[in-house]
C-alpha cells in the first residue's frame, strides 16, 4: 500500500501544469469554439426547420399552433396531450 501511494506521488510530480497565461489562452479558445459551435448548430437547426416548413406546412414544430380558445395557464404538457394534430383542433371531450 505504501508503494502504491509513493508511485502516485511520483506520477503527480511528473505533471506539467499550465501557467496562468496558458490557462487563460486555452479558456478563451474553448469559449470561442463553444460560441462557433453554438452558432453552427443554431443555423443548422434553423435551416432544417425552414426547409421542413417549406416542404410541408403541416410539419410538427416545437410549439403547437396558438389557439384563441387555449387557456395559457394550463401546463404545456397537458395542452400537448389534448391537441389533435391531424385535425388541428383540441379534443373537446378531454379538455376541461
Amino acid at each position: 500500500m505504501k508503494e502504491f501511494f509513493g508511485n502516485i506521488g511520483a506520477e503527480l510530480k511528473k505533471i506539467a501544469w499550465p501557467t496562468n497565461k496558458e490557462m487563460k489562452a486555452h479558456s478563451i479558445q474553448v469559449f470561442a469554439f463553444m460560441v462557433v459551435l453554438s452558432l453552427f448548430f443554431f443555423g443548422t437547426d434553423a435551416a432544417i426547420s425552414a426547409g421542413m416548413a417549406a416542404v410541408s406546412p403541416d410539419a410538427p414544430t416545437f410549439m403547437p399552433p396558438i389557439s384563441e380558445e387555449y387557456d395559457y395557464d394550463v401546463d404545456y404538457d397537458v395542452y400537448y396531450d389534448y391537441y389533435d394534430y391531424e385535425n388541428g383542433e383540441e379534443d373537446e371531450e378531454t379538455v376541461e
